[in-house]
């Protein structure tokens, strides 16, 4: 990890004499200037992208509501000129064209989420009340009481366009600026500084962070320097570990959406977080939209002050959607960051990997006290996005791991692998494919093959009959390709677990549950239908030996580990609808012992014909604000 400046102070030169600790500096100094800036360890500050004053959810929501018909003209503008470029002669410069339209389009469809980020403390030049002035990182300007008349100081930071410098004066907070100097009553009895950043670190290789500040004190023509380097925190994502305050979920009018979402707002009140509906625009995909995060540094009082984060996801689908971080969340000691992604024009890119399901967080390991990152992806050959992996890994905490995800129809993370804290510490919960295909070899053994896979399934209406696998346990066992897919998938993850043990998982960590996959997903369906629509021969020959190839997992008993942390041991899970034996399903009752040797009581919550046949489940439908870490992150060790 890289660890911040820890400098107390800086004397430099002609800084020898003066005060130190408190202690006035002898009579014959006093012709001597004297500078030096004091600051606590160790030295940072917070970018200051939150709304204390509450000013900014109002405009958003109006940026946003006049961005759909610009936004859609802007598309059908946009689809008009590509076919346009498409019916050219020369299609080498019809293809340059488009490579720049584009880029011009996306930057375009960004416009509302630049304007709407615009808006936070640190975009204008002054401090907005008491809790704004909270979020400055403190600096004294020590006394130089024996400073004769006509003693000045001035004040300059480097990287002026990053940060805000202010003093603090009888009548408020003022900026600092080329023409600000200290009277010499202030450099005599000492001045408050504050510094706040302007947006948070993005780039290290452009802005590691870190800025200089310098104090030159000029007396009697004579002039003292004194300089000290503070340090941006680092934005890090939250961990499950950290105690439930609140939990998210989209509005619907969906009576299958509103089932779930009763048992989650249940189960999260029960645990001491409310539940809160937020207007995504028709995206039902919450934990997708945004990832939450936080910064911290030392406050008034030696208190840690902190400051959530929420991470917009650079997904172009997920756009709209994401706008909520700024038009609902964004507030006091909440800072909402649009992050934009240019296209990279590869046919192949899949935008799936830059949602924010596929961003999880490890807890604190050896030698990584505030937790790694996951993501998934294939090896950045199509995704996740480099900006936003480049932001990631610029804070240089929480070091990103890169894990296959590829072997997933949408490729995302929390479809695998949830981390849940115990007494003590965490555990890994990890879907089991193996364990799910033996469980099903059970059920033959007891008799029951001919049974129904799914049991106690409701009366199921059109299209969810359809979407629905059921086929007797039998059967599946039969599939080839439903076997295959989850031998592979168990070799994926093994594979995965190799990897994270090399930044600190242990075997120990591990808690197995059995999971089951199939290559029956929506791709399957479209490629199903297209084939029925084919006349016999070579094309649908072709599509026939595609639609038998795929692979690509999605789950096919609603994923448990795709479930909802709460606090005091709780979790809430997507009911299984596994084989029945001895009238119990024998998925739930082989879950329930998993988390119970762990101390989780899991809850079940329905959401089978409403986020499961979307490929995804309660966990990607949810996302959580959860309380920053009591100990802060510059003093784990």
């Amino acid at each position: 990890m890289n660890r911040p400046v820890t400098r107390n102070l800086l004397l430099v030169g002609a800084l020898t004499a003066g005060v130190l600790g408190g202690a006035v500096a002898p009579a014959a100094a006093a012709s001597t200037p004297y500078a030096r800036l004091l600051t606590g360890q160790p030295t940072l500050f917070l970018a200051n992208l939150d709304d204390d004053a509450g000013r900014c959810q109002a405009p958003a929501r109006k940026i946003a509501a006049a961005a759909v018909d610009r936004e859609a003209a802007n598309d059908q503008a946009f689809y008009k000129k590509k076919e346009e470029l498409a019916q050219r002669p020369d299609q080498d410069a019809a293809q340059k064209e488009y490579e720049v339209l584009v880029k011009a389009h996306q930057k375009e469809q960004n416009l509302a989420d630049r304007e709407m980020a615009a808006c936070n403390d640190a975009a204008d030049t002054v401090v907005n009340g008491p809790q704004d002035a909270k979020d400055l990182a403190r600096i004294r300007v020590a006394p130089w009481a024996l400073a004769p008349k006509d003693a000045t100081g001035q004040l300059a930071v480097s990287q002026a366009d990053r940060v805000h410098l202010f003093v603090k004066r009888a009548q408020g907070w003022q900026l600092v600026g080329p023409d600000t100097r200290l009277t010499a009553d202030e450099v005599r009895h000492g001045v408050e500084l504050g510094l706040e950043g302007k947006d948070i670190i993005r780039d290290s290789a452009v802005w590691d962070g870190r800025v200089d500040m310098t104090l030159t004190v000029t007396a009697g023509g004579k002039t003292a320097t004194n300089r000290v380097t503070l340090k941006e925190a680092p934005v890090l994502t939250q961990l499950n570990t950290q105690r439930l305050e609140q939990v998210f979920s989209s509005l619907s009018d969906d009576p299958e959406k509103k089932g779930w979402q009763d048992v989650v707002r249940s189960q999260a009140q029960a645990s001491g977080a409310p539940l809160k509906v937020l207007d995504q625009s028709g995206d039902s995909w919450t934990q997708d939209i945004f990832e939450p995060a936080y910064m911290s540094m030392p406050g008034l009082g030696g208190q840690q002050q902190s400051m959530k984060v929420l991470l917009g996801s650079v997904n172009d689908s997920r756009r709209v959607g994401s706008r909520v971080i700024f038009t609902e969340l964004a507030g006091h000691d909440v800072a909402a960051v649009h992050t934009e992604h240019v296209p990279v024009l590869d046919p192949f890119e899949n935008d799936s990997y830059d949602s924010m399901g596929n961003l999880e967080t490890i807890p604190a390991t050896p030698g990584h006290p505030n937790g790694q990152i996951v993501i998934g992806g294939d090896g950045h050959k199509t995704g996740p996005a480099t900006e936003m992996l480049t932001l990631l890994k610029s804070q240089g905490v929480q070091n990103p791991i890169d894990v296959d995800t590829s072997w997933l129809s949408i490729g995302h993370v929390d479809e695998f692998i949830q981390f849940v804290p115990v007494p003590g510490g965490w555990k890994a919960v990890v879907a089991d494919p193996t364990a799910g295909l033996n469980l099903l070899r059970d059920v033959v053994k007891a008799g029951h093959g001919n049974d129904i896979m799914h049991g106690g399934l409701p009366k199921l209406e059109w299209p969810y009959d359809e979407r629905i696998d059921q086929r007797t346990t039998n059967e599946f066992l039969a599939d080839e390709q439903f076997v295959d897919t989850n031998t592979r998938a168990s070799s994926k993850i093994a594979a995965n677990l190799s990897v994270l043990r090399q930044h600190g998982l242990t075997d120990a960590d591990i808690v197995r549950i059995p999971a089951l996959y199939t290559a029956r997903g929506l791709d399957y369906g479209m490629l199903e239908t297209q084939i029925r629509s084919t006349p016999d021969g070579p094309e649908k020959d072709k599509l026939t030996a595609q639609l038998h190839a795929l692979r690509d997992a999605v789950a096919e008993i609603p994923g448990t580990v795709n479930g909802l942390v709460l606090n005091a041991g709780r979790y809430v899970a997507p009911r299984t609808y596994g084989p029945i034996l001895n009238g119990k399903d024998i998925f739930t009752t082989a879950i329930n012992k998993a988390f119970a040797s762990i101390g989780y009581q899991v809850t079940y919550a329905n959401d089978l014909t409403s986020v499961h046949v979307s490929e995804g489940e309660i966990h990607c439908a949810t996302n959580t604000l959860r309380t920053t870490p009591t100990q802060p992150w510059w003093k784990r060790s």
